[in-house]
């Protein structure tokens, strides 16, 4: 299990506090011989055992909602049964721009650049859920929606363009892109060889989420 706010299960400390306090309010009341009252010890123990139990409850229920807490504080990602490694996250506006500009072509050690690319965006896909609302922007421009099974065909059909990517417009298109979504992440996601011609003048704004 991964948390999205780890740090946050520092606060599992104070799961402690109950029962240091539980500890520091016992006190043990003196002893004294009253001999009209013995009759009443044994009454007295039967109070006692059943106070202590009462107090070990409390105990336990304050300690598990303090672990409850922080556990729900730290936003666990639990695995989807579903779908294998793929992990269950907040709804995410996500965008991926796959540059198959003319570069992408390249083989480098045997293997087309563009196969390598395709593997990052897929990679990117393949974890988005039916909450998500995505994109996919190749060479084009052009911001393709659909769902992630229809994305990941486009992105396996992908193939080499003749039209080169101008990436740094096209991040600040798809920021725009998933800045207008209202949910809760937003993400965009850069597969690119990153040549210096696909490097445009100017600056992307980073997504709000």
């Amino acid at each position: 299990m991964t948390f999205l706010h780890p740090l946050v299960l520092l606060g599992l400390a104070a799961a402690a506090i109950p029962a240091l306090l539980h500890l520091l309010e016992r006190r043990v009341p003196p002893e004294a011989e009253f001999p009209p009252l013995r009759y009443l010890r044994e009454a007295e123990r039967q109070s006692a055992r059943r106070l202590k139990l009462r107090h070990l409850l409390l105990l336990m229920l304050r300690t598990a909602l303090i672990v409850l807490i922080v556990l729900a504080a730290a936003r666990p990602l639990l695995p989807s049964h579903g779908s294998g490694a793929r992990l269950v996250h907040e709804p995410t506006a996500l965008a991926v721009i796959l540059d198959n500009s003319p570069s992408s072509g390249a083989v480098i050690d045997g293997h087309p650049m563009l196969d390598r690319l395709k593997a990052t965006a897929r990679a990117s896909l393949i974890r988005a859920s039916a909450a998500d609302r995505l994109w996919l922007v190749l060479a084009d421009g052009v911001a393709r929606g659909g769902t992630r099974e229809a994305l990941l065909a486009t992105v396996d059909s992908v193939g080499v363009s003749p039209l080169r990517l101008d990436l740094t417009a096209a991040v600040r298109a798809a920021a725009r892109l998933v800045d207008a979504e209202p949910l809760a992440a937003r993400e965009v996601h850069v597969a690119s060889d990153l040549q210096r011609s696909a490097l445009g003048p100017g600056r992307a704004a980073v997504p709000r989420g």
